[in-house]
């Protein structure tokens, strides 16, 4: 490609040297298994791996000036953590900044802790690759954790001069990743098979929400086969639109009358078929890329056991009410005849989604609880499988209002370590995570999904229901070997929740959805949602109530794939009492470690030393 490039020898601008030469002018590059084209036009790739204490970036831009890449808490340049550099005159350079000053500016860092690995440009981009400590010690510098990470990356036709980067216009974005995914196998065979499952000229309406519904019939099969990739196709430029899409198994009694025939979900005017369709197989949302399952795992499809029709739901974001929209999204499913040793089940756990599920107005922190309770577990587990089920993989699932998500883990009412968490949820980025080992569910074990929600600048109470304004708190766990346990939910009883705001009584037989209040005379044939928002809310009131709703009865959803329910679903049952999660133990990323002077000043010597032997020998 006709790449210029030299080591950088350690300058007065504080540049780190390069130590690692494979022959006369030219450099190795690196191998990397994780890649993301971070802006819409392909000009900057992203690549990069780590192990348990650093991570390696690799940034090919197409410019011939200086690139910047950065880590922010906001998807904004303000309190980021940058590195910017590039090749100057044959001569890669690397200068470690922040943003972190009262005014925003770019700063550079007192400390320079962003390690230049090689550059090299040619006529056309630039390639950069640095390291870093995923702990630097350095309170200018993000620490790396597997929370999600807002990338903000930047690009200049110039390099840095001596008055520092020039602004970079327009030539600037944000993308969300998972930086420290395990690095998982996803090359996928040469006699794998493919199938499409895709609406068809699906008409956006001009409201803020719609979720979209057909059946199909999946590929007929003579013997089993095992899915073992599957990848969401977006039409271009609907990426903002298609919030996620959830593939349900039907029941086997359906036929080929029920295809090709689409409707709006959850309406009073759907197909009774979609009814015959409810348990999650495959699961995607938005910002995730495709998802490989582990070499000895994969979905079922052939048997008499697997479904032979499937019901796609999209669900279609938005807010801004755009016309005009006509979408053609799907899945694309791969497939293959070699077997792996175990089929792959997806358990949805949280709170049942409910208008049960609320959240006051105006609160900076409101936790609520979802629990896969132990007696839900102890049944199904002890009937399909005694010694436990492995969990490898999670997604988890909030609207606009979630801030935080974790998965916590009990086995005999002890707490083990999280099975999974996000502190920095984006609600633009959700995606399967692979977990570093997967995790062993016993029967009598249970699971309570957590999310912590930012109501601050809502004025009116957050339901749980469908919408993006509405709330979710769900985690979506892949598994194996596959049990018949398709949803393992909780929902907080509402008579305490309408005792705490005073209501007395309710109009009987409920008639109406939501139903109505009959005493006291301030809330006299209201609506319980009604009611719920004409409650004086205060900030110390949600506190009171979101203890409450921890400790109140809850009605344990516990269901199988066909439907079917395991015993103990429906009845109530007392939550456990948890101690509130303590975000400290969250932090799993490696120790910092600190990097002493004479630890430098050994590195520039080693350094000068390399570069001169090399430099004797050419």
């Amino acid at each position: 490609m006709g790449w210029s490039c030299l080591p950088s020898l350690v300058l007065a601008a504080g540049l780190v040297p390069l130590l690692a030469p494979r022959g006369a002018g030219t450099w190795a590059r690196r191998a990397f298994r994780h890649h993301a084209v971070l802006d819409a036009d392909g000009k900057y790739h992203f690549r990069w791996k780590h192990d348990n204490a650093s991570i390696v970036f690799e940034v090919e831009v197409e410019t011939k000036g200086y690139v910047g890449l950065g880590i922010s808490p906001t998807g904004s340049m303000a309190q980021s953590d940058m590195v910017i550099g590039g090749v100057a005159n044959g001569r890669p350079y690397l200068q470690d900044y922040n943003t972190l000053n009262f005014d925003g500016k770019l700063t550079k860092d007192n400390h320079q802790d962003y390690r230049l690995e090689y550059g090299m440009e040619n006529n056309t981009h630039t390639i950069i690759a640095f390291s870093r400590d995923l702990n630097t010690c350095d309170n200018e510098d993000k620490i790396i954790t597997d929370n999600t990470v807002r990338v903000i990356w930047a690009y200049h036709s110039d390099d840095v001069g001596q008055g520092g980067p020039q602004y970079h216009s327009s030539n600037r974005g944000r993308k969300s990743l998972h930086l420290l995914n395990p690095e998982m196998d996803t090359s996928i065979p040469s006699d794998v098979l493919t199938f499409n499952i895709q609406h068809r000229i699906v008409l956006i309406p001009n409201k803020d929400t719609m979720y979209w519904c057909q059946i199909f019939k999946l590929p007929t099969l003579t013997k089993k086969h095992h899915v073992i990739r599957v990848e969401p196709i977006i039409q271009k430029g609907h990426e903002h639109l298609v919030h996620h899409i959830l593939l349900y198994q039907c029941h086997s009694s359906l036929n080929d009358s029920t295809l090709d025939i689409g409707h709006e979900c959850y309406h009073s005017n759907m197909p009774d078929n979609f009814l015959n369709c409810e348990s999650i197989i495959i699961a995607w949302a938005i910002g995730g890329k495709g998802f490989s399952f582990p070499p000895n795992v994969g979905l079922s499809l052939g048997t008499s056991d697997d479904p032979k029709y499937v019901m796609m739901e999209v669900h279609y974001d938005n807010p801004s009410f755009q016309e005009g929209y006509v979408d053609n999204s799907g899945l694309k499913l791969f497939y293959t005849a070699a077997l792996r040793k175990y089929d792959a089940g997806i358990i949805e756990t949280g709170v049942w989604v409910s208008l049960y599920h609320m959240i006051p107005p105006d609160m900076s922190s409101y936790i609520s609880q979802g629990h896969c309770s132990m007696e839900c577990l102890q049944e199904a587990l002890s009937q399909e499988k005694a010694s436990g089920i492995h969990v490898f993989a999670v997604l988890l699932h909030s609207h606009l209002a979630g801030r935080a998500l974790r998965i916590r883990h009990y086995r005999n009412s002890v707490e083990q370590p999280l099975l999974a968490y996000d502190n920095e949820f984006d609600f633009n980025f959700q995606e399967f995570r692979y977990l570093n080992e997967e995790r062993l569910l016993l029967p009598g074990d249970s699971l309570v999904t957590e999310c912590q929600y930012n109501t601050r600048s809502r004025r009116n109470m957050t339901w749980g229901g469908l919408s993006t304004r509405d709330e979710m708190c769900l985690s979506y766990l892949l598994y194996y070997p596959k049990i018949d346990l398709s949803r393992c939910e909780s929902l907080p009883e509402i008579a305490p929740q309408l005792k705490f705001i005073g209501v007395k009584e309710i109009y009987q037989p409920v008639m109406t959805w939501p139903f109505i209040i009959k005493s006291p005379k301030k809330y006299k044939d209201l609506s319980f949602t009604e009611a719920m928002n004409k409650f004086r809310w205060s900030r110390k009131k949600g506190r009171e109530f979101n203890n409450l709703v921890h400790g109140i009865e809850m009605n344990i959803r516990c269901v199988k794939h066909d439907q079917r329910e395991w015993q103990v679903n429906g009845i109530p049952v007392l939550p456990p009492a948890l101690k509130p999660w303590d975000p400290k133990l969250d932090q799993q990323s490696a120790t910092c470690r600190a990097t002493s002077q004479y630890f430098d000043l050994l590195l520039m010597l080693l350094s000068l030393i390399s570069c001169a032997v090399l430099t004797s020998g050419m």
